[in-house]
């Protein structure tokens, strides 16, 4: 970790902020007042920037450059290669293709999917450090397993409370063979397990391995690991906004399989409470705590 000088955090911290407030501002009625001159590309475009800069700014306030490179290298190359390898063999989250309309792409897959992993990815790895008592630098060597695979259940729980909109209403991917969850297959959310145990296990290792002078640095004060938590935060919400104003319509799959929207929209809002929103109430009691110990 480098702790970035008083001047400096703080501004990194108001910036941190302020893309904040401008994601609420977008998920919170923004992307659906952009929905008439913007097509999906673009609308998404604007939330995987916003996501993105967030990553990138909140980073900066403690990890060093190289260890934000690590990072997005390893998001980017893992999160490529088994989503490509699924896409030809199946293997890990199981038979699909993106759709057209999800832009331009590294071979099979979208180039806007790789932020998704970073940023999001990144904020659950936050959580993660938090939930296992990892919040001081020397505490990296230390719970790595525990830390990578809590960041990867947190992670999938995005992925858990989003992809049948995606897939069903959205339309930005499609499975050759259907699953159960609103067409969603099981093996999908074993793929996002895999991936994103895999990124955070080696992103912990590298952590681990850096000099013993850099892992006797204080930790990070109390703020900054809050200001991730309530990016998550606006995630979700953003999600359950999204399906309080979803349309209303049948939805019948390739296979035959049909539904009412309404019953996907009220289905993923109440996992989406019971999954990410139990993850932020719980990092929040967690860093009271810290907080209570610093005071």
């Amino acid at each position: 970790m480098v702790i970035q000088p008083h001047s400096t955090a703080r501004t990194l911290r108001i910036f941190g902020w302020t893309i904040v407030g401008a994601y609420a501002a977008w998920s919170f009625g923004g992307q659906q007042a952009m929905a008439a001159v913007l097509d999906p590309f673009s609308r998404n475009l604007v939330e995987q920037s916003l996501l993105t800069a967030f990553f990138l700014v909140h980073a900066a306030g403690v990890l060093r450059g190289k260890e934000i490179a690590a990072y997005a290298s390893i998001c980017f190359v893992v999160s490529n290669l088994l989503e490509n390898l699924s896409v030809t063999t199946g293997f890990p989250f199981g038979a699909f293709h993106h759709s057209e309309a999800t832009g331009p792409r590294l071979f099979n897959i979208p180039w806007l999917a790789t932020p998704t992993y970073m940023a999001i990815g990144y904020v659950s790895w936050v959580i993660a450090q938090v939930l296992t008592d990892r919040t001081r630098p020397i505490d990296w060597t230390r719970r790595v397993t525990a830390s990578a695979l809590i960041g990867a259940f947190v992670f999938s729980m995005w992925d858990l409370c989003n992809d049948p909109v995606f897939h069903t209403m959205n339309k930005a991917f499609f499975y050759d063979h259907p699953g159960p969850w609103f067409g969603v297959p099981l093996s999908n959310f074993a793929g996002w397990l895999l991936t994103a145990a895999t990124i955070h296990g080696l992103f912990a290792v590298w952590l681990a391995r850096r000099p013993r002078q850099l892992l006797m640095r204080d930790a990070p004060p109390t703020a900054w690991w809050y200001q991730a938590v309530a990016m998550y935060a606006l995630v979700a919400a953003g999600g359950v906004w999204r399906n309080l104003h979803g349309r209303v319509l049948q939805v019948v799959l390739p296979n035959g399989d049909a539904w009412r929207s309404a019953d996907l929209y009220a289905s993923m809002t109440l996992v989406t409470v019971f999954t990410m929103g139990f993850v932020v109430l719980l990092a929040g009691l967690r860093l009271g705590v810290e907080h209570g110990r610093e005071t």
